[in-house]
């Protein structure tokens, strides 16, 4: 009897065992990082991660998701005192984020009291309900159990994921069997491998630090001024291209561990009387919005040392961390040689725009809403600059650059007027002294020499840089039909456009400071248009000015707050008509002074105005999908074609072609202005019938308003469609015949398709889009 009650004992357990191996997967070895991120990042990242996410739930990695979430809103922009610093890695860590205001998400075991698992589950019991409002617009975050029911009565379309298809019945169960085990985290082996960089890599990591945190004076500037310009940077290494690095601050030596020193900005001071600078890895998965690569290896190695430490050159005393000296680089860094600093600057370019067109906060519609659309930008040659010919200029000209960012984060909102027309004289000053200086050096003007050709092989000379709404996004290459506006940058231009949206911005802060950092990028801005203005001839400068500054408003502005300022000064570019002088000195630059490698490839889908030479013409060959998608790029969207003003900021054109074969184009949408002089009211300023379409093969955005799936065979029939496009009506039916909708059940396998392939083609610059601005229908 005792042996039949021991068989049907085990008969009874393994039935169990079946049954629940049926119901529920078993937990392997880091279930974790091999189940659950997975989910996180091709299902969640998509809203959650950055500054951006709702309610500040960053699920990038475990370490996110234990933080939890908090109901501040990072981008208030009409605080009037700035709030604490909560960037996840940096400023506190584990239970420290509770006396922040961060709560648990994980409320139970038992999924039917687990927050995080409810709201996830909402959206699979209501699957069809659509949301009414964008991520950033809703402002709802459930904080417990107590608050879920009344939340899933009233509003069920906030299920997770938000407004987009439910997850899958594997998924759901995956996640329902982590939350019943207590969602745990890596294990050891795994949290070490995040911490811990690749063996192969460990030998340049530590020549890179050693580098660093050499003892002497001339080192220790010139890391300091190297880390508050590559703070943002994700460094990789090119022997493991897959692996990003952070460079911080540490209170102990890089080899005995990283105790990441925390402070608001790079140039605050650390705290620590010694510190050392550290290479820290990146914890997390990589989102677009927010990944800047930036290469270092044994070539950049040497042209960093090649830069600031081959000429002889001393430091009599390090510089403070004090208002007045720490913000402002031409004072805290005077000792570096000027030339240094701006070779620095320009060798890579696209990395030093990217950091305030993306910016550290990954959206900025206060920084961003003062640039155009789309433009291009070129620099002045460094032998050309005024503070690199003469030191006696740099020092005069170092206390006028004077930047927004020595009033800190809380900025006086009584003292806010004062502080503007402050740096409106200061700003003043400073264009009377360069031109004077111009006169001086540049008595016949400036040439195309005065133009930086990369050193005939650096395609960082020429940028362009695409505004999608709050967000940008910065390429080499000349690309798009000829911009409205473009930018010459000199050193100073560079160096302050880094200073004040990057390295002294605070998103944290009080409205005051946010608001002088907007109005500073406003100045900048135009300084940029006024220097490539001073390569055009005088005649024509200011009927160009007027053109890109219309409106009573914005005249009066201009005249009051940015007055002409060498004017008449003459130009040294010879010039073969009277007109269309910015269309000629573009196509010089780009086709007799660049050369291919630096200028990058010719644009045959959005040339329409900008024209090739005569020598160039063999090259011009329009052809397979260039030559249908050329159709609708770059027409203005006058009366008969108005199709532009109906696109969203930024789409994406998925072609699949046969077999594996696929491409996909960024579709981004140039809305005109008729002046970007206001931070407010932009939707009154807007000149649609003048709107563009810039098409470009590759993910020209991080957050893309629309999918379109099209097979090769049928982009014709997609581009008459698109052409034919009168009105919204007619744009939606376009949406309804090759739009991936949020509500679409394939748009997951479709969002899952465009990672891979970015994946595969940009294996360096690829991350995670973000869907936050997807359209709602």
């Amino acid at each position: 009897m005792q042996f039949i009650n021991v068989i049907v004992f085990c008969f009874i357990s393994v039935v169990s065992l079946i049954a629940t191996a049926e119901t529920a997967p078993v937990l392997t070895e880091d279930f974790y990082s091999r189940q659950i991120q997975p989910i996180f990042d091709n299902r969640c990242l998509a809203c959650h991660s950055c500054f951006n996410a709702p309610c500040q739930l960053n699920l990038q990695n475990f370490e996110g998701f234990q933080r939890g979430a908090n109901k501040l809103n990072v981008y208030d922009g009409t605080r009037l005192k700035s709030v604490e610093p909560s960037r996840l890695w940096i400023d506190a860590h584990g239970s420290q984020w509770r006396g922040r205001g961060f709560y648990d998400i994980s409320t139970s075991t038992d999924p039917e009291q687990n927050l995080f698992f409810q709201m996830i589950q909402l959206r699979n019991s209501a699957p069809g309900k659509a949301v009414k409002m964008q991520v950033s617009e809703s402002r709802v975050c459930v904080q417990s159990m107590t608050d879920f029911p009344m939340v899933a009565k009233n509003n069920p379309e906030l299920g997770m994921p938000y407004g987009f298809p439910a997850l899958n019945h594997e998924e759901l169960k995956t996640l329902k069997t982590w939350v019943e085990k207590g969602t745990p985290g890596p294990d050891k082996s795994s949290l070490e491998q995040q911490e811990k960089p690749s063996p192969q890599l460990r030998k340049q990591i530590a020549e890179w630090e050693s580098f660093f945190n050499e003892e002497n004076n001339r080192q220790r500037l010139v890391s300091r001024y190297l880390f508050e310009h590559l703070f943002l940077a994700h460094i990789y290494f090119p022997e493991k291209n897959d692996e990003f690095f952070r460079l911080v601050r540490s209170r102990t030596r890089c080899s005995k561990g990283v105790d990441e020193i925390a402070t608001r900005r790079p140039n605050d001071a650390p705290g620590n009387a010694k510190f050392w600078y550290c290479l820290r890895k990146f914890p997390g998965s990589v989102v677009l919005k927010t990944h800047i690569p930036y290469e270092f290896s044994a070539k950049k190695l040497a042209r960093y040392k090649e830069l600031f430490l081959k000429e002889k050159w001393s430091v009599s005393t390090l510089p403070s961390y004090e208002p007045g000296v720490a913000e402002n680089p031409f004072v805290a860094f005077k000792e570096i040689p000027v030339k240094a600093r701006y070779q620095f600057l320009l060798d890579d370019a696209q990395y030093h725009v990217s950091t305030f067109i993306k910016g550290p906060v990954c959206n900025g519609s206060m920084a961003v809403n003062s640039i155009q659309e789309q433009f291009y930008a070129f620099f002045l040659d460094p032998n050309s600059d005024n503070m690199v010919r003469s030191k006696d200029y740099e020092n005069k000209a170092a206390g006028l650059l004077m930047l927004p960012g020595m009033w800190g984060s809380d900025v006086d909102v009584k003292e806010t007027g004062l502080f503007y027309k402050t740096l409106v004289d200061h700003r003043e000053a400073y264009r009377k002294l360069r031109t004077e200086e111009v006169q001086k050096l540049r008595p016949d003007g400036y040439t195309l020499k005065d133009i930086w050709n990369g050193n005939g092989d650096n395609p960082n000379a020429a940028l362009t840089i695409l505004r999608h709404d709050d967000n940008a996004v910065v390429q080499t290459g000349a690309v798009g039909d000829l911009s409205k506006t473009v930018f010459v940058m000199d050193y100073p231009l560079m160096e302050r456009l880094v200073y004040n949206l990057v390295v002294n911005f605070d998103v944290f802060g009080n409205i005051s400071h946010q608001l002088l950092t907007r109005v500073y990028m406003d100045m900048i801005r135009m300084e940029a248009e006024e220097l490539f203005l001073a390569f055009l001839p005088a005649e024509e400068r200011l009927s160009y000015r007027r053109a890109w500054y219309r409106g009573l408003l914005a005249q009066v502005k201009m005249s009051y707050i940015f007055p002409t300022v060498g004017s008449a000064e003459p130009t040294g570019v010879k010039f073969n008509e009277d007109n269309h002088t910015k269309k000629q000195f573009v196509e010089k630059i780009l086709f007799f002074h660049m050369n291919e490698k630096v200028r990058g490839s010719l644009d045959f889908v959005n040339w329409k105005n900008l024209e090739v030479p005569d020598s160039m013409k063999s090259l011009w060959k329009v052809e397979g999908l260039d030559r249908e998608l050329r159709k609708i790029a770059a027409v203005k969207a006058h009366k008969k074609t108005p199709f532009a003003r109906y696109f969203p900021d930024l789409a994406l054109l998925k072609v699949s072609g046969i077999g594996e074969k696929q491409k996909v184009f960024s579709l981004v949408r140039n809305k005109e202005h008729e002046n970007i002089s206001w931070i407010l009211g932009e939707s009154l300023r807007m000149d649609p019938v003048n709107d563009t379409l810039t098409i470009r093969e590759g993910f020209w955005g991080s957050y893309p308003n629309m999918i379109f799936e099209v097979k090769e065979n049928e982009l014709p029939a997609f581009v008459v469609q698109a052409k034919n496009i009168k009105n919204e009506k007619d744009y939606q039916g376009l949406v309804r015949r090759y739009g991936v909708r949020r509500s679409n059940e394939k748009f997951w396998r479709v969002y899952d398709d465009l990672g891979r392939y970015m994946k595969q083609t940009d294996p360096v610059g690829f991350g995670y889009l973000d869907l936050t601005r997807y359209d709602l229908h």
